[in-house]
């Protein structure tokens, strides 16, 4: 695959829009674009390009081309990359990156430091971990479709009052990465921080330090994700570092981090389903697993109740254990219950082992899935479970 050309034109008066072109080796072009605030002057390099092509170009096995200046040091860390990926079977192939422009370093020395910021817990965590960020990006286009302009710009404004209130410059950027064939990869093993990346490196023009707030719960349980506190250091260059931030802090850790701020309860949104369960949206549905794994952190750390954004009414003890916990997420319920030990509630210990025991029941079950009339089974599991 390569990258044929890029168009920058203004979307109205605020916004500008660079376009790159991308030919596949079966000839299609796609088109992929970022909006972004017209007052920035954004990267002519292939840098960012390099991050965001890079996972479907492992995806489908094509070398990727790139006609633009490089970073060396980017380029060597992409090429690691690519080795982690291979190495953990997830469905990528190494291929060659071709840089037919120079391989250059750029002369600007940027002084900024950056992070991106969604209102989420991790979000909040990183930005009170690390005070001296000034700029936080927010993305509309990822868990949030860009077919939803309407919750967007609900969100956009509530978020903007957030980082005016916190001293912060708020970027908002539209992309529709996940509109084109790049939706073949795999965003939740693979490509989640190289599109973080791509669009840090946008602005590599006015930031050394690029921050991704990181979901990773513990060192002991790493595995091949979209964001790796291993991977996403690796998409920086010689001027600007993409660092992740909050590595091996369960949730509840978080919460005790940013329970005294206020601000960060009022405004905590943390769910990708939204009102339909069609996307994320400007509201916690409350329901799912991840908005019941962030209340109970919540409740166990004593300030459920101070969370604006959650729907207490849909929030039930009784339901519990009904909650499909997937591998990744086993740790945090087995530390729920070490929690709830020692608050002395047997209640709540009961439902979080009744969980977790359901969803190893569910694993096992799901080797069934491609059985006829077995496959069922494990799906109608699933279909009455909170997940």
């Amino acid at each position: 695959m390569e990258l044929i050309k890029t168009d920058l034109v203004d979307v109205n008066e605020g916004m500008k829009r660079l376009t790159a072109y991308v030919k596949y080796n079966d000839g299609i072009v796609d088109e992929y674009w970022y909006e972004y605030p017209s007052h920035f002057e954004i990267s002519n390099s292939g840098n960012p390009w390099l991050a965001a092509l890079l996972p479907m170009a492992a995806t489908i096995g094509e070398d990727l081309i790139i006609p633009l200046p490089l970073d060396p040091r980017l380029v060597d860390g992409a090429k690691d990359i690519l080795r982690f990926w291979k190495a953990h079977e997830v469905g990528t192939s190494i291929v060659s990156i071709i840089p037919t422009g120079e391989i250059a370093v750029l002369e600007k020395h940027p002084e900024g430091s950056a992070s991106f910021f969604s209102s989420g817990l991790d979000a909040f965590f990183t930005a009170y971990n690390k005070p001296r960020i000034q700029y936080q990006i927010l993305v509309h286009g990822f868990d949030l479709s860009i077919n939803k302009e309407k919750e967007f710009k609900a969100h956009f404004e509530r978020i903007s009052k957030i980082s005016k209130k916190m001293g912060k410059e708020l970027i908002p950027v539209k992309t529709n990465i996940r509109q084109t064939r790049w939706k073949q990869t795999r965003w939740q093993a693979v490509s989640h921080g190289a599109s973080l990346a791509s669009i840090g490196l946008l602005f590599e023009n006015y930031f050394h330090e690029i921050f991704i707030p990181s979901s990773t719960k513990s060192f002991l349980e790493l595995s091949c994700w979209g964001s790796h506190p291993l991977t996403d250091p690796l998409f920086s260059t010689s001027r600007t570092s993409i660092l992740t931030d909050g590595d091996g802090f369960t949730r509840l850790e978080k919460i005790q981090a940013i329970k005294s701020h206020q601000l960060a309860l009022d405004h905590l949104h943390v769910c990708i389903r939204g009102r339909d369960g069609s996307g994320q949206d400007e509201i916690n549905c409350s329901h799912c697993e991840k908005c019941y794994r962030t209340m109970i952190a919540l409740e166990l750390s004593g300030v459920l109740e101070k969370c604006k954004l959650f729907d207490l009414n849909k929030y039930n003890h009784e339901e519990i254990h009904k909650i499909y916990i997937s591998k990744g997420h086993t740790r945090n319920y087995e530390f729920f219950i070490e929690i709830a030990q020692e608050q002395n509630r047997p209640d709540l210990v009961k439902h979080f082992r009744g969980a977790i025991r359901r969803s190893k029941i569910i694993w096992i079950l799901e080797l069934l899935e491609n059985i006829p009339f077995l496959w069922r089974i494990p799906h109608k599991l699933k279909e009455d479970s909170i997940y």
